[in-house]
């Protein structure tokens, strides 16, 4: 690949202090996993010195403050009954590029953005991978370190794709219907927050279906358009150009005024999908990569109007 694993280590910062979740916890004690809030919580954790980036004035103990002006805070825990779960498209669609694989590192950078926000925030964060078949089933876990060693596992997987293509690491579609059959099954009993990451290419059909229909009433559901501008930003519109196909990696000839034709199209069918969300109540954004970091900004502003959005009573558009 044309990026290193460090390249994304250094790349990835948490996309928020929390991810913001419209359904607050129901019950105080369910499950197997205790969540550090930054706020009331019925359980002591521990007194710490403030920090106004992860506490509030509220929290502050003032009768502990030091002669030399230090205050410290008071830190609870709190249960939650649900989970963050990040449901990823690895077809070979995601690899395709005119020229810099932007649209594979910006699947890692949020990837790892969000991983990273919900370590902060101690949520637990699980994995679903996915392309023809379910290739990674990761439950859920805490912890920066979780993170790193699952961008670790992905970036050899498709290390393999572009290596020898054989066994579970062969160039395949992407199967929507068979993943969220697979995470409804897995996570029936439970209320997640579902995040799905793809560029969504041939997915028009899925957007109606009765599957996506069925988890959105269940789970609170989040999609993000990977999107590489350079895919089909032609300044020419006569001749040919050599590319692979989206979906086969197959090395292909195509023309210009094709390829234009082939973007706009993609374009149309993008609207037409995210207003299918709209109607479900499913919130979603375009995610587009640039070398300057915009796209993290992008994904922070995001969270962050979605969640004045939540405590407006609203749903972000």
């Amino acid at each position: 690949m044309q990026f290193t694993l460090n390249d994304i280590h250094s790349s990835i910062h948490k996309a928020a202090n929390a991810l913001p979740i419209s359904t607050p916890a129901s019950r105080v004690r369910y499950g197997d996993h205790t969540s550090r809030f930054k706020g009331q919580g019925p359980d002591f954790y521990q007194i710490s010195e403030y920090n106004p980036e992860e506490h509030t004035i509220d929290q502050i103990q003032w009768h502990l403050t030091d002669p030399d002006g230090t205050v410290f805070v008071r830190e609870a825990k709190i249960t939650k009954d649900f989970v963050v779960v990040v449901m990823a498209d690895l077809s070979t669609s995601m690899m395709f590029s005119s020229d810099y694989p932007s649209k594979q590192r910006l699947l890692f950078e949020t990837i790892g953005n969000i991983g990273l926000t919900c370590s902060h925030a101690q949520d637990p964060i699980g994995f679903i991978g996915f392309a023809e078949d379910v290739v990674f089933d990761e439950r859920p876990k805490v912890g920066e370190g979780v993170i790193y060693y699952r961008l670790g596992g992905l970036y050899k997987f498709f290390e393999g794709i572009e290596g020898d293509g054989r066994g579970p690491l062969k160039r395949g579609e992407t199967n929507f219907q068979k993943a969220f059959e697979f995470f409804s099954s897995k996570y029936v009993n439970k209320h997640c927050c579902l995040i799905v990451l793809s560029d969504f290419v041939g997915a028009e059909e899925f957007f109606t279906s009765q599957m996506l229909h069925d988890v959105s009433n269940q789970h609170e559901v989040v999609f993000l358009f990977l999107d590489d501008p350079k895919e089909f930003n032609i300044n020419r519109t006569f001749g040919y150009l050599r590319t692979q196909s989206i979906e086969t990696g197959e090395t292909v000839v195509v023309s210009l005024r094709k390829i234009i034709k082939i973007g706009q199209e993609l374009r149309r069918k993008r609207k037409e999908m995210r207003n299918c969300l709209k109607d479900l109540g499913i919130d979603s954004m375009v995610l587009e990569y640039t070398t300057k970091g915009k796209h993290y900004e992008r994904l922070y502003r995001f969270f962050l109007n979605r969640q004045e959005a939540i405590r407006g009573g609203g749903i972000t558009a």
